[in-house]
């Protein structure tokens, strides 16, 4: 039996303004707000330097209603050089995320699978094989049943 690697991440927070820091000195505080973008250029080099067969992201990309341009265009970024690399990526969202909000929504490259509030089945080729790896997921619970 074959293994999988695969690199699971959530709660990114990307572009977070971490208003509850607003005492900390200008310099602290921006650093602090560059973090979250910082984390994430971690993960995705971590993950061009590891080649995991996908990454699962589940939920909170974002840190609410009103993301980013920046956020948003960092994030898609990150896809790109993922896609690059043919890695994969399969994202949940999170109650941080509001889908319904009123945003800019920018296009994901191909390598990006968007679960939506139904359960869902995803193929995925491992290393040339192709299997149903996932026969389920729960969004609300965020459990990948049936591994």
């Amino acid at each position: 039996m074959s293994t999988i690697r695969f690199i699971h991440a959530a709660d990114l927070h990307l572009d977070s303004p971490f208003k509850g820091m607003t005492g900390l000195p200008p310099k602290r505080l921006n650093e602090l707000r560059e973090s979250t973008f910082t984390a994430f250029n971690r993960l995705i080099d971590h993950a061009l330097q590891t080649h995991p067969d996908f990454i699962l992201i589940v939920g909170d990309l974002y840190d609410g209603e009103d993301r980013s341009l920046r956020a948003q265009q960092k994030f898609r970024e990150g896809m790109e050089r993922l896609n690059e690399a043919e890695i994969p990526v399969f994202i949940t969202y999170g109650n941080h995320d509001h889908l319904g909000g009123n945003w800019t929504r920018f296009e994901m490259p191909p390598n990006v699978f968007e679960f939506k509030e139904n359960i869902e089945e995803v193929s995925l080729s491992v290393r040339g094989r192709k299997s149903s790896y996932m026969d389920s997921v729960i969004l609300n619970g965020m459990c990948v049943r049936k591994w």
